[in-house]
């Protein structure tokens, strides 16, 4: 329901990053995508995904959110989700995958303060579907490691380095699961007197 919005929201804003104006000229218009790198052109490159670390869960207890549209009442259901953004760096030196670590690290550090770095951290938060709260003070350094052999079947050796970051976050379906934007639901308010209406396909009480 979330997974793939999530994931491309967190490559897009690293691609908004690694553009044509980046101040690191080798790395303007970095590949950056949700696959791993298998063509040489994509190397440098970064790989994108999410880890899951908790259940995919309903926010709250039998919690239910209604909307009044055009005088229909309509039911939603907020979901919450928890796990880490990572994003592996690839390159064919060692000097290159440890520039790019650094590169992406200083992205990710200097986003209160760094205009251009700023984006990256505006894009996420500022999504309309999937409203994440990422934990940019601490930076997890994972899997770093060199292996000889490429996709496109030559000797040379692939580095790799991953830097992770936990995500919280929270997006709300409608009855069919599809994902709606969040800032578009204003939940209808009752009073203690006025009945709340049954989800759809209960029955009345």
């Amino acid at each position: 329901m979330y997974l793939v919005e999530l994931k491309t929201i967190l490559t897009q804003a690293l691609r908004l990053s690694f553009d044509s104006a980046h101040r690191v000229e080798e790395f303007r218009n970095l590949p950056v995508s949700i696959e791993f790198p298998e063509k040489q052109q994509d190397y440098p490159g970064v790989w994108v995904d999410f880890e899951p670390t908790h259940a995919l869960e309903v926010a709250g207890i039998a919690h239910r959110e209604y909307v009044n549209d055009n005088a229909t009442v309509t039911g939603y259901t907020r979901w919450r989700f928890q796990g880490y953004a990572t994003y592996t760096a690839v390159a064919l030196t060692s000097l290159e995958r440890d520039r790019l670590i650094d590169e992406i690290a200083r992205i990710f550090a200097s986003g209160r303060e760094n205009d251009a770095a700023q984006r990256f951290r505006q894009y996420i938060e500022e999504n309309p579907y999937i409203a994440a709260n990422v934990d940019f003070d601490q930076i997890e350094q994972r899997g770093f490691a060199s292996s000889p052999g490429t996709p496109w079947q030559s000797d040379e050796i692939i580095y790799e380095g991953t830097l992770a970051m936990e995500v919280i976050g929270e997006f709300v379906t409608d009855l069919t699961g599809t994902v709606i934007a969040i800032e578009g639901i204003t939940v209808q308010e009752y009073t203690d007197i006025e009945p709340v209406p049954p989800w759809p396909g209960e029955p009345s009480t």
